[in-house]
């Protein structure tokens, strides 16, 4: 039970989050010039975005605005739905799609593409996470149709590539506007709490390999925005997404909120989780389990990165951290 919980675990994030490689993109687009793109992104009035990082992203899409776009990404297609673009294809998910997207032809999955399916469709762009970019381009580079990938594993990555995404599809008003309304949401939510004080670690895996997530994953940068602190910057050095736990820096560190990754029902995770670590006394020395400030996270809303339900995130770690 406890390899198939954390098999299943692993399969999401790898999906979700990725890995950390930062490759170049497809040769076979037409890339914009570096003026051309830093003219057209460093225009957005929003504060939420890194301008220098979103020109960058914008010299991944080939010059010519895409018309029949396809993406392997949940993450992405929320992203089109917001900019008013209908897709060609779209992923095979366990993942609720954007309303009026169902019936929208379905491509495999992110690491799986039906790339036979892909051509069948003839797409002008195919758009897809960046992380598994490596994976992907083994798959599309003989087809010769163009792909632009964009980063997804962080809150920030997300508003940079949405806002890149935007601008290589025309429709950068719309993105402002969004992120505009987004960062007033965040604002409001992050002032409902003062959470700089709080100590939190970020577990993900099961009692027999667990690992920290970092401040570079989409819970960890949400956890960040709220204030409170990621005790992995403490306990390690390290910039990997993911890294494993050594329950004597644990200790050391003493978080006062513990915060479970769950791919399932959160009450029946947490249970399970409470259940193997009484297995190692240490963890009853922290204070999170002193005042039983242990917390599974919903699946449904912190499952996959996602630009459009990080407000209902930030509101529901604001609620974990002022318990």
């Amino acid at each position: 039970m406890k390899k198939s919980i954390y098999s299943a675990l692993l399969l999401s994030t790898a999906l979700l989050l990725g890995a950390c490689g930062e490759e170049s993109a497809n040769q076979n687009k037409s890339p914009k010039t570096a003026e051309k793109a830093q003219a057209e992104s460093t225009s957005t009035s929003s504060s939420t975005v890194d301008e220098a990082t979103v020109a960058e992203l914008v010299k991944n899409f080939p010059e010519q605005k895409s018309e029949k776009i396809i993406t392997t990404s949940v993450t992405i297609a929320e992203m089109l739905k917001i900019l008013d673009v209908i897709p060609s294809g779209l992923p095979t998910t366990e993942h609720k799609l954007p309303e009026g997207y169902d019936k929208i032809d379905k491509v495999g999955s992110a690491v799986e593409p039906d790339v036979e399916k892909i051509v069948s469709l003839s797409p002008d762009l195919v758009v897809g996470p960046k992380s598994i970019h490596t994976s992907l381009e083994k798959k599309m580079k003989n087809t010769k149709i163009p792909t632009a990938y964009v980063p997804t594993d962080s809150y920030g990555d997300l508003k940079n590539s949405f806002m890149a995404l935007s601008t290589a599809l025309g429709k950068k008003d719309v993105a402002e506007k969004y992120l505009t309304d987004l960062e007033k949401k965040e604002k409001k939510i992050i002032a409902s709490n003062d959470s700089s004080d709080k100590k939190v670690m970020i577990l993900f895996g099961s009692g027999e390999s667990f690992m920290l997530m970092n401040t570079n994953t989409y819970v960890g940068s949400l956890v960040a925005q709220t204030g409170a602190k990621n005790i992995i910057t403490e306990a390690t050095t390290s910039k990997e997404a993911y890294v494993p736990m050594n329950m004597e820096d644990v200790v050391a560190t003493n978080p006062d909120v513990i915060l479970l990754v769950s791919h399932s029902d959160a009450a029946v995770a947490l249970k399970q989780f409470k259940d193997e670590v009484k297995k190692n006394g240490a963890w009853e020395q922290l204070n999170a389990f002193k005042n039983d400030k242990v917390d599974a996270l919903d699946y449904g809303i912190f499952g996959y990165a996602s630009i459009v339900k990080a407000p209902e995130a930030l509101e529901s770690l604001q609620k974990m951290l002022a318990k």
